[in-house]
């Protein structure tokens, strides 16, 4: 689809005609309250990471992390030992 069939959709220009909707201010305001009050209670550090990284990285991720690179690490300690033997 090129742009000038976007043009001349007429979906793609009755759409076009919608005016931008606004939230309203209170409700807004409301919002990002709770959502402050949220990130408070689980820590929030401020950065993006630290919203992820909370107890997820903590409990999940990190030691997933851990089992895998040892399983990597003890699969070529293994495949070199068979090598060394001759297997």
């Amino acid at each position: 689809m090129t742009t000038d069939d976007i043009r001349k959709d007429p979906v793609m220009r009755m759409l076009a005609a919608l005016p931008a909707g606004e939230p309203d201010r209170r409700r807004a305001d409301r919002i990002r309250a709770r959502c402050h009050a949220a990130m408070g209670r689980l820590g929030w550090t401020g950065t993006l990471a630290g919203l992820f990284c909370g107890s997820f990285c903590r409990r999940t991720l990190e030691p997933a992390l851990v089992v895998g690179i040892s399983a990597v690490y003890l699969a070529e300690v293994v495949r070199r030992v068979l090598l060394l033997y001759g297997f």
